[in-house]
């Protein structure tokens, strides 16, 4: 494997990024290593200058790119002295993951195996590979080879259940971590993580429990503070959830956890509406350390949103972040934008392009252009469009415009910020009007991108029957992908039809998709792109929120972004039934009402 091995390259080349984020738990692969050194299990006595330069490396290690690089270059320094030295082999795999080369760390992992198959640590480390790169079966084996070889691992146990709870198999993780703490009570991690797969199945109670054990065996455990804390936001304590990130974040986490951490406090500090420290957190989300960055290309320098100042007189370029539903709320701080800009500056808009040309009739005389957006390694990368006026000379984020223009309640919009076609409009209002009787209640009800995580978020389709069987109202379906089956299914059980909009596609038609909600009396269903441009367009929409304080409240009853919106929050996390039977009364008296006017 050494032969030819050009290290310098390697680092050249950057990371291939993880297709998988995974956390190793806190038994660190290194400490495993220096552990077989000292015992003397290091394979073919190899020479004690060899064994030396493998310990210097896997103490340095995890300390940051620098050091990962030099203690490769130890690594391989023991290698050539010893090319049979397999913890060699395996120290270099440990170091090049680090660095990001994940690929060039497999074929040391091999080489090391090819030297030392008996190693059980190998098998955690081959496992935890394949989980970043999303062999998930393949990494569920060697986990498991790992634990039989090693039963008593802390590490293999822990990793094992993440790998089965990253794979919605709750059951199963919940089953090994249960035998785990009944042989080791006293193990902080174990109750760590059985807190985490119960949170990720939907029972916060037993998860915060959970969690604070893990605590009062280990307060200074720095992601059981973060994990908790997250916990607690999701059942609406957010006091302690603040509390609990800040003590996290006290702890000294590596950067990568810390990043995390600040992105999570920020969210529920603007959730108890503390604008000032919530949106200078925010920033976060842009930090090449936080998982779920979008990594931008502008060749201009960035606004922070300290000072407005810094605008004027500048040509600005505005580069749409996140997806479509933030995009649609973030525009509402396009006018500030060209405030701050002044007559002497220009400000250019880069959106997604089926937003241009809504946002182009709602924003007229900004220049639009398209942002192209790609996933590569485990990372999304962002680039624009050229502007007909040349590059820009500063260019933001629109959510870190909050900074500045977004303080406080009164500072949000009182009126509608996006324009729908009003010849659609009128069009699909005489579309409506042949589908019969009563008003006309657009109905969405989950993301397109579902799984057995995200799904907790959203109301399964069977807890909105009380809602589908309201009299009185014609549904229509404002709900984006294949939904067929849905709708087939809704009619069968309650014999309820919910309309569609015959040659109306509601992914790529987004101009189609706004001005229906527009036409509509009502729309009901939860915050994403669809609720979104059609509140941010003016039409009545109730957004339906599944845990008692999400982040997008601000700390309000509403979702300042949307004048005239209403939201209704669920009192506890995942509780939609109670939910919806509530939002159903209220449709039904809503019917009463249009039917009396």
């Amino acid at each position: 494997m050494t032969a030819g091995f050009d290290l310098d390259a390697e680092l050249a080349a950057g990371r291939e990024d993880a297709k998988r984020q995974v956390e190793r738990e806190r038994t660190g692969a290194g400490k495993a290593i220096a552990a077989a050194l000292e015992s003397g299990a290091a394979g073919k006595a190899p020479s004690p200058k060899a064994v030396g330069l493998v310990r210097r490396a896997v103490r340095t290690m995890d300390e940051g790119h620098a050091a990962a690089a030099k203690a490769a270059k130890l690594c391989l320094k023991a290698i050539d002295m010893e090319p049979d030295f397999a913890l060699a082999h395996q120290a270099m795999a440990l170091c090049l993951e680090r660095l990001g080369r994940l690929s060039s760390a497999l074929g040391f992992y091999q080489r090391a195996y090819d030297l030392d198959p008996r190693n059980a640590d190998l098998y955690l480390n081959l496992g935890m590979l394949a989980w970043k790169l999303d062999m998930l079966d393949t990494a569920e084996t060697f986990l498991r080879l790992h634990t039989k070889m090693a039963p008593h691992s802390m590490a293999g146990t822990s990793n094992l259940a993440g790998l089965l709870r990253d794979q919605q198999k709750y059951a199963d993780s919940i089953e090994i971590l249960r035998a785990a703490i009944y042989a080791n009570p006293d193990s902080p991690d174990l109750w760590n993580s059985l807190g985490t797969t119960l949170l990720e199945s939907g029972d916060l109670h037993q998860a915060a429990t959970f969690y604070q054990e893990a605590l009062r065996l280990n307060p200074d455990f720095d992601r059981a503070h973060h994990n908790l804390a997250y916990c607690l936001d999701l059942m609406g304590d957010l006091d302690a959830a603040v509390s609990h990130f800040r003590t996290a974040l006290s702890l000294g986490p590596t950067q990568v956890d810390k990043t995390t951490m600040e992105h999570g406090l920020s969210l529920t500090l603007l959730a108890a509406g503390r604008f000032e420290d919530g949106w200078a957190l925010y920033e976060s989300r842009l930090s090449p350390h936080y998982k779920h960055s979008v990594h931008f290309h502008v060749d201009a320098p960035r606004w922070d949103g300290l000072d407005p100042e810094a605008l004027k007189g500048k040509r600005v370029l505005v580069v749409g972040e996140q997806g479509l539903g933030d995009e649609v709320a973030f525009a509402s701080l396009l006018p500030d934008i060209i405030k701050a800009a002044g007559p002497d500056g220009e400000v250019a808009l880069a959106c997604e392009r089926r937003l241009a040309p809504l946002f182009q009739r709602s924003f007229p005389g900004l220049e639009i252009v398209n942002h192209s957006t790609a996933q590569r390694e485990g990372r999304t990368f962002r680039v624009t469009a050229p502007l007909a006026g040349g590059p820009p000379q500063i260019w933001l984020a629109p959510g870190t415009a909050h900074r500045a223009f977004r303080q406080s309640r009164g500072d949000f919009p009182a009126r509608p910020h996006l324009a729908a076609d009003p010849e659609r409009v009128a069009a699909l209002r005489e579309t409506l009007a042949g589908f019969g009787a009563g008003p006309k209640v657009g109905l969405l009800w989950k993301s397109l991108k579902m799984n057995a995580n995200r799904s907790k978020y959203f109301a399964s389709f069977d807890a909105w029957r009380p809602l589908i069987e309201t009299a009185g109202v014609t549904f229509v379906n404002m709900q984006y992908g294949d939904v067929a089956d849905d709708l087939a299914e809704v009619k069968r059980v309650t014999g309820v039809e919910i309309k569609q909009v015959e040659g109306l596609d509601l992914k790529d038609d987004l101009e189609g998709l706004t001005a229906l909600g527009a036409a509509l009396d009502l729309t009901v269903g939860p915050m994403n792109a669809s609720s979104s441009l059609t509140a941010a367009a003016g039409g009545r929409v109730w957004l339906l929120h599944g845990s008692p304080a999400p982040w997008t409240l601000l700390g309000s009853d509403e979702v300042l972004w949307y004048p005239g919106s209403r939201s209704f929050t669920a009192d506890t996390f995942g509780a939609w039934g109670p939910l919806l039977r509530t939002v159903a009364d209220e449709l039904a008296e809503f019917a009463r009402r249009a039917a009396a006017a």
